[in-house]
């Protein structure tokens, strides 16, 4: 399996340092039956549905406050103090009004630079400061009115994504679906495909040598190549409300994805003749399985560990079958979960926080306990670095200590 990412990395991106769901190498403590996670600070923020990224000592996540949006940056070792925030106008005109809450996608560091996405379509490269200053904009881009796109009905989603020296996103736009710009300069380098957006974010893979970018969509699963986004390869994946949201999951030459509204999920693998890649579909499980909603799977040894929409199920990942012995009745609820070492953290849509053991002969719960969150949309995807569990809803940010 692919080494864990070191702790030194932090948790940089949306699903981590390796984009997969798995915490980088560290200890923390897992007897939460006995000992539960100790509250180490909380802070108030605004709505948004934004995932976390941690790095070096500096919680950097996305909100919404009024008419705009704000990128904000908390000290991690000093009670979650706000360092800095940076602010800008965010018209949700034309987005559901019952979950515009702010936004959704997980800004991206890489070095000295922010890599953000708002909900509005924003698309923005922040330099970060060195000690007490404030983010220098470097450059931005409204990804709605460059490409020709319309305002998803839940907002604009997708996280950026890093790939050498490029920064790729989804606007969904009949002058571009999926676009790469400069990561220094913001120019634009390459665009592909004339879809509508899903909610997804982009994944990057190498095949027999050659760098592709998986993207779901609002109408299929497009595989590009990442130096000058050539369309390779597609497979129609057609959801109701254009409702693709979970990520895809890579895992050597395959690449699997899954989506909510009875639509299932699929596995394909990429077979490459020099510089051209076809995917080929291994399984298609239609209606069952794993039907991802708005969280996305992870794998371990070979198995998937995800909500099939309102269950949480261990399903064998190159045939698709359901580990049926692997019953998890607490857990009839939706919810979004990541991996730690040979554990699964979960976080339900209520706000429930469960630790299992990743094990696929039986489910083993550890513990379910509440985790402190406020309401019914708890969709933030938690994150843990250096023994610290870090969790959000709309109205603050939350640091649980659980190290050893």
């Amino acid at each position: 399996s692919v080494p864990l990412a070191p702790a030194s990395v932090g948790w940089p991106q949306w699903r981590g340092p390796l984009r997969d769901g798995r915490a980088p190498e560290g200890d923390f403590r897992t007897n939460w039956d006995a000992h539960a996670p100790e509250v180490a600070w909380q802070v108030e923020i605004g709505g948004g549905y934004s995932s976390l990224a941690v790095v070096a000592g500096k919680l950097y996540t996305q909100d919404r406050q009024g008419e705009t949006e704000r990128i904000i940056c908390l000290d991690v070792n000093d009670k979650g103090k706000p360092l800095w925030d940076f602010a800008y106008p965010a018209d949700y005109a034309g987005t559901d009004r019952n979950y515009a809450q702010g936004p959704r996608a997980t800004p991206t560091i890489e070095g000295n630079r922010l890599y953000a996405v708002g909900a509005a379509g924003k698309c923005l490269c922040l330099e970060l400061p060195e000690g007490a200053g404030k983010p220098r904009l470097v450059w931005e881009h409204d990804l709605l009115a460059e490409f020709g796109a319309k305002m998803p009905q839940w907002g604009v989603a997708c996280s950026p994504l890093v790939e050498g020296d490029l920064i790729i996103v989804q606007p969904g736009g009949s002058e571009g679906s999926v676009v790469a710009f400069d990561k220094l300069s913001g120019a634009v380098r390459w665009k592909a495909g004339t879809e509508d957006s899903g909610y997804s974010s982009p994944m990057a893979a190498t095949i027999n040598g050659l760098r592709v970018i998986y993207a779901l969509t609002a109408k299929s699963l497009l595989c590009l190549r990442a130096r000058d986004g050539a369309i390779l390869d597609r497979h129609d994946w057609l959801t109701r409300f254009g409702g693709n949201i979970a990520t895809p999951i890579v895992h050597k030459d395959y690449v699997f994805i899954s989506s909510g509204y009875g639509k299932g999920c699929a596995l394909f693998r990429a077979e490459a003749s020099g510089e051209d890649v076809k995917l080929i579909r291994v399984y298609n499980r239609s209606a069952k399985v794993m039907q991802n909603h708005h969280s996305t799977c992870v794998l371990k040894d070979g198995f998937l560990y995800g909500f099939d929409e309102s269950r949480l199920k261990c399903v064998d990942f190159a045939s698709g079958t359901e580990q049926e012995q692997w019953d998890a009745d607490s857990f009839q609820i939706k919810g979004s979960l990541i991996l730690a070492g040979n554990h699964l953290i979960v976080l339900t849509e209520r706000g429930e926080l469960g630790l299992i053991e990743a094990t696929p002969e039986e489910f083993h719960l550890i513990a379910k306990l509440p985790s402190g969150l406020s309401g019914s949309q708890n969709w933030t995807t938690p994150v843990l670095v250096d023994g610290r569990l870090f969790l959000r809803d709309n109205t603050q940010v939350r640091c649980l200590d659980v190290r050893p």
